[in-house]
């Protein structure tokens, strides 16, 4: 098993945070003083024909063209490891993201529909809506996403319990 170390990262919102590569990574990437943008990932700025270009560190580490995407599979932007990130497309990148911060359910794809009195089961799929189902308890409804999210997603899925929980 691969051993991670910690890069350091410096700037306002940087301080006391680490970025978690691999120990084989991390003579290469720790050469640069790397900071944290507000989306929370690693990043260092470097003047390329006289303009500041903007390198991210799990790009550096994926090493992939521009306009192929990098997923953080479990959603940590500082966990740069190479067994977290993985090659992917926009759409899948957005299937792996979290709960939105406005979010009052407390659970991904769920909503209280204040008509029926119940919480409602939705996702997202080809940019459209498909509806999961109303339940009387929240978590069976969050509980319907992620068996949505694991039939439509797959690998990308971001789940709002534990695989072993959805039934």
């Amino acid at each position: 098993m691969l051993e991670m170390k910690k890069i350091a990262l410096g700037g306002k919102n940087g301080v006391g945070k680490f970025a978690l590569v691999d120990d084989g990574d991390y003579d290469y990437l720790n050469q640069w003083k790397w900071r944290i943008d507000p989306k929370g990932y690693a990043l260092r700025t470097k003047k390329i024909n006289g303009k500041q270009k903007i390198l991210f560190i799990h790009r550096v580490i994926m090493n992939l063209p521009s306009g192929i995407r990098v997923d953080h599979k479990d959603g940590n932007a500082l966990n740069n490891q190479r067994s977290n990130l993985r090659e992917c497309t926009a759409e899948q990148n957005q299937r792996n993201r979290g709960k939105q911060r406005n979010n009052k359910s407390g659970y991904k794809g769920v909503f209280f529909d204040k008509a029926r009195r119940k919480w409602r089961a939705m996702i997202g799929m080809n940019g459209r809506l498909i509806h999961l189902g109303f339940f009387i308890d929240k978590v069976d409804a969050a509980k319907a996403y992620d068996r949505a999210a694991l039939k439509y997603f797959g690998e990308f899925a971001w789940l709002n319990f534990h695989l072993s929980a959805v039934s």
